[in-house]
């Protein structure tokens, strides 16, 4: 495994990675795979939930918990962090996906599990499209017995899943079940698949540079004002006891 040096973000850990960097080492971490590897994001969502300690454990006990969120990257820069850029997941899985099709000779496979009924083949389609990839699998998110999806992802081995079912359920999801997963990576989305589909939309790119996608989202989706709002108080909160904490923590004890 790659060893990373990471960040308090309030009771959170994430890796002090610049996007690519950290998309370099998640290839590079599949490469050397002998088991699947929880790769899990964290953004304004996942950040306010900084009190339910079950929440703080899940996520601590991934291999990898990257900033996905603006809000993140403002609490861990307090907290000293160097490197870290935000690596939203609808970025990063296509760097990821890119990265190992060149290490693996000019294909990568992946899996998609989540969503409605149609949504992960629709994604797939998209996938497949623009990169050197090739879906092996898809499920939705909605199945009363996961046996039979899990002996399929077992049996096609591919190099990444992606499980989008939105925090918490999705990290709850790949915890539960890996040990009956193959080795490679095994990535969180939330809700890529939608985008993927042509159901959302992106923001427009400056408002990406600045990282404020956030309004993008909001204006499409005013539901997630509460969310945001909270995720504003909540940075607030941890960003003050953040630059006055103490020394981060080493590599191997985050990742343990």
């Amino acid at each position: 495994m790659v060893a990373v040096e990471p960040v308090r973000v309030g009771p959170f850990r994430v890796v002090d990675l610049a996007r690519e960097q950290l998309a370099e080492a998640l290839a590079q971490d599949w490469a050397e795979a002998t088991r699947p590897i929880r790769v899990f994001a964290l953004h304004v969502g996942g950040l306010n939930r900084w009190r339910d300690a079950g929440f703080v454990d899940l996520l601590g006990g991934a291999e990898w918990c990257y900033a996905d969120g603006a809000s993140v990257v403002l609490v861990a820069r307090a907290a000293g962090a160097v490197d870290i850029q935000r690596a939203p997941t609808t970025d990063l899985a296509h760097a990821v996906l890119d990265l190992i099709a060149a290490r693996a000779g000019g294909e990568a496979t992946f899996a998609l599990v989540g969503g409605p009924p149609g949504l992960a083949e629709r994604a797939a389609q998209r996938l497949e499209a623009e990169h050197g990839a090739r879906c092996v699998f898809t499920s939705d998110g909605f199945q009363e017995d996961w046996v039979p999806v899990l002996e399929g992802l077992k049996s096609v081995r591919p190099d990444v899943v992606f499980v989008g079912m939105g925090m918490p359920t999705e990290a709850q999801w790949v915890t539960a079940h890996i040990d009956h997963l193959a080795p490679g990576l095994v990535m969180t989305c939330g809700g890529w698949f939608g985008f993927l589909a042509g159901e959302e939309s992106r923001a427009p790119a400056v408002l990406q540079r600045y990282g404020v996608e956030w309004l993008w989202r909001l204006l499409q989706a005013p539901r997630l004002l509460t969310r945001y709002v909270r995720g504003a108080v909540t940075t607030a909160r941890l960003c003050l006891p953040a630059a006055l904490g103490g020394p981060r923590r080493s590599a191997r004890e985050a990742r343990s």
